[in-house]
């Protein structure tokens, strides 16, 4: 598990999101319709929910873009506010018991990152750096923004033993939404190189993402909305794995049924290119349903058909789902849970892509108001497809992690975040087994 994966228990906002857990990424929670001032929390934006670290390209849905529409607050212009900065920073220490992830043989190494960063926007952007998976979320609700900015934060690595893999990181970022009347645009862009262990490919690699959503929605009335998207994901490898790129547009016709439930009917085309291997193409027909039971529950379901068609391949149909639950209890309480089913590209040679089902529980609570902890669980298994008859052919993993985490305030500008995890991987592929073992102290200031 790398620094950035483990940070991810209590992750700022990410574009690049670790999609091998399928539905992290695609299908996506959907964001829903409550009352202002309703303390019931959003549903976690695939960009900072709990990761699992496996690959293929990321994938960004118009719900994780528009986390702030339908709140029914009118949104400030950008004149009504000045143009403004933040300073922030990461520095953290870690062990990996398994820094490459290896079945037999396992290496282990002391990790220390630096991460400054700054931040530069205008209008109600400064929340957006903390995110909803922030141990400082208080389950506020965020509503009526309009804002933009752009975010770098490069990072450097020094490994104890291993030092062939210190090096220098990038994270650059550019993020924003636009509401006036009817209408909310929105793009979300991202540029950011790391080097981490990739349970898809069965290896500690240097990846370079590139993510871009663009992404609208009209209120036609007081009933129905349209959303009209696009998207692009890449995924650069340094080493032998194969890289993908994959263009798509996806559009929503959204119905509220009543105060309480929404409705909406989607249909997703995609194109998906590899470095090696056959191109792809998909469609997917979509129904989901959003259902506010309560001021502290939320459901979101969405689901539907998958039609796959690989070059000189097997077309191939399938189902997909996506279940997202939110709870609060009691002030200071959050329960997540999700349940997924979707296709990710995959890094690997021989494979074209495979499919994700599983599920993952995240637990969070407050604590004397300074002191916030995190328990995330989750499983998943991975099917692969490959067109080619490659030795790996046929391959199935079974992916499990357990992630407890400790968070606190040092001053109203500096904390301090103790985790853990332990992951563990089954795969029908002797040399795809695993097991590893990570603990961290991160301390992140933000001015």
């Amino acid at each position: 598990m790398t620094l950035g994966l483990m940070s991810g228990v209590f992750l700022r906002p990410v574009l690049a999101q670790e999609a091998g857990l399928a539905a992290i990424a695609d299908p996506p929670p959907l964001e829903p319709t409550s009352p202002v001032n309703v303390p019931v929390p959003p549903l976690a934006d695939p960009d900072t929910a709990m990761d699992l670290p496996v690959t293929p390209a990321s994938q960004i849905d118009p719900n994780a873009v528009f986390l702030h529409q339908g709140d029914g607050s009118p949104a400030r212009n950008f004149s009504d506010q000045r143009f403004g900065y933040v300073l922030h920073g990461e520095t953290s220490a870690a062990y990996e018991s398994n820094i490459f992830i290896q079945n037999v043989n396992a290496q282990h190494d002391f990790i220390f990152t630096v991460a400054p960063g700054l931040a530069l926007g205008w209008g109600d952007f400064k929340g957006e750096l903390y995110g909803p998976d922030s141990f400082r979320y208080r389950f506020e609700r965020y509503v009526g923004k309009n804002f933009i900015y752009a975010d770098y934060s490069p990072s450097y690595s020094w490994f104890a033993n291993h030092t062939e893999e210190n090096g220098l990181q990038h994270d650059a970022r550019l993020n924003g939404e636009w509401t006036h009347q009817k209408l909310t645009l929105g793009i979300r862009a991202s540029y950011v190189t790391k080097n981490s262990p990739e349970a898809d490919v069965g290896a500690r690699v240097e990846i370079r993402r590139t993510d871009v959503a663009l992404t609208s929605s009209y209120q036609y009335s007081g009933k129905t909305a349209f959303e009209v998207n696009a998207y692009y994901d890449s995924v650069d490898y340094d080493n032998n794995e194969v890289d993908s790129k994959e263009w798509r547009n996806q559009n929503w016709i959204a119905y509220q049924l009543s105060p309480k439930i929404k409705v909406g009917l989607g249909e997703t085309v995609a194109h998906v290119e590899r470095s090696v291997g056959p191109a792809q193409n998909y469609e997917q027909g979509l129904l989901r349903l959003q259902y506010v039971a309560s001021e502290k529950l939320t459901i979101a379901l969405s689901g539907g058909v998958e039609f796959r068609q690989t070059d000189g391949g097997v077309d191939r149909t399938f189902g997909t789902f996506s279940l997202n639950a939110v709870w609060a209890p009691a002030d200071g309480t959050y329960i997540y849970v999700q349940g997924y089913r979707s296709a990710n590209v995959s890094g690997a040679l021989g494979e074209d892509y495979f499919v994700g089902t599983g599920v993952q529980v995240q637990f969070r609570q407050r604590i004397l108001q300074k002191f916030y902890f995190n328990l995330g669980v989750g499983y998943q298994n991975s099917d692969y497809q490959s067109s080619s008859g490659s030795p790996d052919f046929g391959r199935n993993d079974n992916l499990f992690f357990v992630r407890p985490g400790l968070g606190f305030d040092l001053a109203t500008w500096l904390n301090c975040e103790l985790t853990g995890e332990y992951r563990k991987n089954d795969s029908t592929i002797t040399q795809r087994q695993f097991d590893a073992t990570t603990a961290m102290v991160k301390f992140s200031a933000l001015f």
